[in-house]
C-alpha cells in the first residue's frame, strides 16, 4: 500500500502557485484543475496537481525539510516546522528516524523532486536534518541540478544522547550483519550487547 498523497487547502495551494483564490475556484469550474472535496464540501488540491501546476508555470518550489529520530521528539519536530513557516517556509518536508537511514520516505521524496529539477532551494535547521554524514556531498548533487540548501543555524549542535545511541547503535548493526549475516544469531546478540553498553551511559 503506498503513502496517501498529501492534499493541501486552497490557501495553501495559492501560496505555492502564486495565485489568488478566484482563480482556482475558476479553473475547478472550468476543470483546468483536479480538486478533491472534504465530506464538508471543501476544496483540497493533491500534491501531484501542485507539482503539476509549477512546472506549467516554471515554478521551482522552496521546501523546509525537519527530522526527528524517534516519535518521542514529535515535539522538537513541530518547533522545527513551525521555526521554518515563520521563516516564510510554506512546504515542509518531515520526517521521523535516524539521519543515517537513507531509506527515510519523506527524504526520499524530496530526493526525487530535486532530482527531477522541481525544487529550487531546500531549508533546514541544521546540516544534520538532511543526512548525519556527506553532506557536502548531497550539497554537490543539489546543486548540480540548481537547487541550493539554506542551513539557518550554522552553529554545530550537540544532537539528543538518545539519538547519537541510536545512530552508533544503527552502524554496529550495520556491519555485524555484513560480517555475521543480518538473521544471524551472533548478530542478535551483538546488537543487544551494544544496546546494554549504551543504555548504561
Amino acid at each position: 500500500m503506498g503513502v496517501p498523497e498529501r492534499l493541501y487547502t486552497l490557501k495553501e495551494a495559492c501560496l505555492l502557485l502564486g495565485l489568488h483564490p478566484r482563480t482556482i475556484q475558476k479553473w475547478d469550474k472550468q476543470g483546468k484543475i483536479r480538486v478533491v472535496r472534504t465530506l464538508g464540501g471543501r476544496r483540497r488540491i493533491p500534491e501531484s496537481e501542485i507539482r503539476r501546476l509549477q512546472g506549467e508555470r516554471g515554478i521551482r518550489s522552496i521546501i523546509g525539510y525537519a527530522r526527528v529520530s524517534s516519535p518521542t521528539q514529535r515535539d522538537d519536530l513541530e518547533r522545527q516546522v513551525e521555526y521554518l513557516r515563520q521563516r516564510g517556509v510554506q512546504e515542509v518536508v518531515t520526517d521521523i528516524g535516524s539521519g543515517l537511514n537513507e531509506k527515510r520516505r519523506g527524504f526520499l521524496r524530496l530526493l526525487d523532486r530535486v532530482l527531477h529539477n522541481e525544487v529550487d532551494k531546500v531549508v533546514v535547521l541544521y546540516e544534520d536534518r538532511l543526512t548525519r554524514f556527506g553532506f557536502d556531498t548531497l550539497q554537490r548533487v543539489f546543486e548540480a541540478h540548481g537547487t541550493t540548501i539554506e542551513v539557518l543555524n550554522h552553529v554545530e549542535i550537540k544532537s539528543p544522547q538518545q539519538e547519537l545511541v541510536e545512530d552508533l547503535v544503527t552502524i554496529i548493526s550495520h556491519f555485524s550483519g555484513r560480517m555475521y549475516g543480518m538473521r544471524s544469531r551472533k548478530h542478535r546478540e551483538v546488537v543487544k550487547r551494544a544496546e546494554e553498553l549504551f543504555a548504561q551511559t
